[in-house]
């Protein structure tokens, strides 16, 4: 047989034995890691192989596998779940990839990606008195913690921990019902926790009347002046110390509300977190309650307070005032939070102010003061608040105020402007280039003098406190006139002396009575000039007469 018989017939014998050669598994999977982030997901493993394949996780409770389509005949696709990780550290699983009696590993690791967990993550319904909630955190760091619009803060602190509880108060709310947010920050990650608040019920004793009602009730206001607002301590502008007896003597010539203008600033112990010391808190809470305790209303305020606002709402101390705003008026309202309705409070003095950007920075000045009190809860929640228009001037505020801020209890603010008009005859005290003093008004004008005031007559003055009453009386929004007066005392004028003095009488008549006819409720600005702070005796009669004629005259439009 020759040679290539024998190679046909090997090959014929070959091919028609039906016997394979045997395949060797070929298993590649396309990683042999894969990497899922706390919040977990799905990802696709792919893994090339000639033979069939079965993967299985050794972790199914949290890490399954799930065949995946694909379009390759060598290439095998699976669908890898990872649920979220609830823990604070880093979990792994492994997948077995086998085929024929081949198999590879591909790890599953699962990072606690920002270490932080919260619990639970809303509270409902949570009481519109205000209440203490409980927030349980897991964190594997340093966690800052934010609440939005400061009706909740945080009420305890721990040091850092793997597990902590912290504790958060929630303001009383008797607006409508609202929403807030509590966020957990560690580096680039958060967690945010949901406080849905319904509206509570206002406090049914003591803190009852809205701020009409309230404004009804003030018969005349008086001023102390020049006490607790002097720079250098309360006495350091020549006023004695404000005593119980004092309070009781104003009380008795017929004032039952007292303007406390304040100081704040110079008694600041932290300047990093605007502290103020305990001590001045007590003192003002002590003349408060002076007030309080004769059945008077009193209105607590920061004044002039050395400028830090007043002399700033500008947009490059918008910021830097808001915080210190905030601190020193979470800290004032916390203090005196237990009084009844008969306090006040008012977030500024006379802000300087007079154009349209300056009243956006004072608008939030005295937002952050609305929110802040607020925010304190209890009595707060409801307390009347005041707020100030731009220098407290009656035309500016006329033509810049615009809508009065946002307030989570509806008809409990009241507006606040004040009048020395004219202030040739009110306040000037020497002849300057722009104008001359004015001694004489109104009806005691001295005929042929060059001394008699020039404007700011009767009808000037109720055609202005016409516009307060059109602007806010009218809708709801009594207006506090917290200064005014003839507070310039001349003498020596010989035969003209009782023509000065019945004048300065008449203006503060007629202030007294046509702000009270227009809703704007009166305070006198007393310094010690009409009343002996030590004795209690009336030092100036026509001032006093005036007054007291003016506000038995004058009726509430409300």
């Amino acid at each position: 047989m020759n040679i290539y018989l024998l190679l046909a017939l090997f090959v014929c014998m070959t091919a028609c034995s039906g016997e394979d050669e045997p395949v060797t598994p070929e298993i590649i999977p396309a990683r042999s890691e894969m990497i899922f982030s706390k919040t977990g997901g799905s990802e696709i493993l792919s893994v090339k192989s000639n033979v069939t394949l079965e993967v299985k996780s050794n972790e199914e409770s949290w890490c399954r596998v799930a065949p995946a389509s694909s379009s390759s005949e060598s290439v095998y696709r699976f669908t890898v779940t990872v649920d979220a990780n609830p823990n604070t550290s880093d979990r792994s699983a492994t997948l077995t990839v086998k085929g024929g009696n081949v198999t590879q590993s591909v790890q599953v690791t699962q990072t606690a990606a920002d270490g932080l967990s919260v619990t639970p993550a809303t509270f409902n319904d949570v009481a519109g008195e205000g209440v203490q909630i409980e927030v349980r955190m897991t964190a594997n760091g340093a966690v800052t913690i934010t609440c939005n619009d400061g009706w909740i803060t945080e009420a305890t602190t721990r040091a850092a921990m793997t597990e902590q509880t912290r504790l958060f108060s929630v303001a009383a709310n008797y607006g409508g019902a609202r929403t807030g947010t509590i966020t957990f920050t560690l580096g680039d990650l958060a967690e945010t926790v949901t406080v849905n608040q319904l509206a509570g019920n206002i406090p049914s004793v003591g803190m009852e009347s809205d701020a009409l009602a309230l404004a009804a009730k003030m018969y005349a206001g008086w001023n102390i002046g020049n006490t607790l607002e002097a720079i250098g301590g309360e006495t350091a502008w020549g006023n004695p110390q404000v005593t119980a007896d004092y309070i009781k003597k104003i009380k008795q010539l017929g004032f039952n509300a007292i303007r406390i203008p304040c100081a704040w600033d110079q008694y600041i112990e932290n300047a990093a977190t605007y502290q103020i010391r305990e001590s001045w808190l007590d003192r003002v809470n002590e003349v408060v309650g002076y007030c309080v305790a004769n059945d008077m209303y009193a209105i607590v305020n920061i004044h002039w307070d050395g400028g830090w606002l007043e002399n700033n709402c500008t947009p490059d101390k918008q910021e830097e005032n808001n915080r210190k705003q905030h601190a020193l008026w979470t800290q004032i309202a916390s203090r005196l939070n237990h009084y009844d309705e008969h306090l006040l409070f008012a977030g500024t003095n006379e802000p300087n102010v007079d154009n349209a950007q300056k009243m956006t920075v004072l608008k939030s000045y005295l937002q952050t003061f609305i929110d802040a009190v607020r925010a304190t809860g209890g009595n707060n929640g409801v307390r009347n608040l005041i707020v100030q228009g731009p220098n407290t001037d009656i035309d500016m505020t006329h033509n810049l105020f615009g809508d009065m801020p946002a307030d989570v209890i509806p008809n409990r603010l009241m507006a606040e402007v004040h009048y020395y008009n004219p202030w040739s005859f009110c306040g000037m005290t020497q002849d300057e280039s722009w104008g001359r003093m004015a001694y004489f008004w109104g009806a005691h004008s001295v005929s042929g003098s060059d001394r008699n005031a020039t404007s700011g007559d009767e009808a000037e003055m109720k055609s202005l406190f016409g516009r307060m009453k059109t602007m806010f009386v009218d809708k709801g929004i009594p207006v506090i006139l917290g200064e005014y007066g003839a507070i310039t005392i001349r003498t020596g004028l010989g035969a003209n002396q009782e023509a000065h003095d019945k004048s300065r009488n008449l203006y503060d008549e007629t202030v007294t009575r046509e702000a009270k006819n227009h809703g704007l409720v009166p305070f006198y600005w007393e310094t010690s000039r009409v009343v002996n702070r030590n004795t209690g005796e009336i030092k100036d009669h026509f001032a006093m007469d005036g007054i007291r004629k003016g506000a038995e005259s004058g009726k509430y439009p409300f």
